[in-house]
């Protein structure tokens, strides 16, 4: 904050306040004695350093924030950045446009609710969720908030509970069926990349991680494993895996043992397991050129529900995909209940067959028959 002198046209001198955080001007006021103009300038000064609201210039708008906010986190994670600027281009011109001051909860919830009706998932209107709570949050920390904050004091959108927004529809999981065609007519034009994503459906490992995937990453010792240590989004640096308890051994199946060995001849153990045809590191822009017909990332959520319906405990699922067994129980709930529907339709059936149905056109009509079957004190279905 500063004072300056100012002169009007008629020669008169004034002074002028201003109150800045960061790059954003965010108030000012004019005076016309000095010490006026430093008493409230103080006092501004005052309020931040206790925390109390300043005097916001009502002018100041959501696109001042929105400045003020990329500013404050040039440094951080670069992904992050990115997806919180695509996040803030979406909101509506004429919003960010209005004065901060008059931005309240209703406002963002239907931009979100727009989002949804746009047809983007919920996991993705959630992030952007996440966005403007922390542009808000950045705001009442800066003391210019006036209004009680937008994105705590919105009322919940049902679609973007954590449950949710996790959860995957049977729509979203490929068919065995559908996995075997898509890779059969890739292997036709590409068999390299027909065997990354077919590596990818057996190990349930994501994109960025098959792209960092190294020679070394095998273990033989007692079972074959592939123990995934880092991961490589395109455009990014390398980082440790996504996953809840950093590296994660996976156990390869025969099929994956033979994909694995056929890519990582020749090579040192340093080496990237899967390239493309110049030996460099494989890209997006390649495995783009070979759309499956479904999602990459459906590759990933196939290999989990294979598994769980083979009976593989679901802390093991979670162990496999690098996932707390919670997020497992919560995205993949549906392929659970469909393997406890289909026993119980099964039991039903056994225990029709052993017990008899009442229903069937051949059972005996005389009256005198016994109304059940079976042991005294045990019902038609031996329950």
């Amino acid at each position: 904050m500063n004072v300056q002198v100012r002169r009007t046209k008629d020669g008169k001198v004034r002074y002028l306040a201003r109150i800045k955080i960061g790059e954003a001007h965010v108030g000012s006021k004019t005076f016309n004695r000095k010490s006026d103009a430093e008493r409230w300038e103080r006092e501004q000064r005052h309020r931040l350093e206790t925390g109390r609201q300043v005097a916001v210039k009502s002018s100041f708008t959501l696109a001042q924030l929105i400045t003020s906010f990329k500013a404050s986190r040039e440094r951080g994670n670069p992904h992050t950045i990115d997806t919180d600027n695509n996040n803030l281009a979406a909101l509506p011109k004429q919003l960010v446009r209005r004065p901060l001051s008059t931005i309240h909860a209703d406002d963002i919830r239907e931009h979100l609710l727009n989002e949804l009706r746009s047809g983007k998932a919920p996991s993705t209107v959630a992030r952007a969720r996440t966005t403007l709570s922390a542009l808000f949050t950045y705001a009442d920390d800066q003391y210019l908030l006036e209004q009680p904050h937008p994105v705590r004091t919105m009322r919940k959108i049902p679609q973007l509970s954590s449950v949710a927004q996790r959860s995957v529809s049977l729509g979203e999981i490929p068919s065995p069926n559908q996995v075997a065609s898509a890779l059969g007519a890739l292997r036709d034009r590409r068999s390299d990349i027909a065997d990354v994503f077919e590596f990818m459906s057996l190990t349930g490992i994501r994109w960025g991680e098959a792209r960092a995937a190294r020679v070394s990453w095998i273990s033989l010792t007692t079972l074959p494993q592939f123990n995934v240590d880092r991961s490589h989004s395109d455009r990014y640096a390398e980082k440790d895996p996504k996953s809840w308890r950093g590296t994660r051994s996976i156990p390869l199946s025969p099929r994956a043992v033979e994909i694995f060995r056929a890519h990582a001849a020749g090579k040192e153990a340093t080496d990237y397991l899967f390239t493309n045809r110049h030996g460099m590191q494989l890209s997006v822009g390649v495995a783009r050129k070979f759309p499956l017909g479904f999602r990459r990332h459906s590759l990933r959520h196939y290999a989990a529900s294979t598994w769980l319906r083979l009976g593989t405990p679901v802390h093991e699922v979670a162990e496999y995909l690098g996932d707390d067994p919670r997020t497992v129980l919560a995205v993949y709930a549906h392929v659970l209940g469909e393997g406890q529907r289909l026993d119980f339709v099964q039991r039903l059936a056994a225990a029709e067959k052993r017990f008899g149905n009442r229903g069937n056109s051949t059972a005996t009509s005389d009256p005198a028959a016994p109304e059940s079957v079976g042991t005294p004190g045990e019902d038609r279905f031996g329950i």
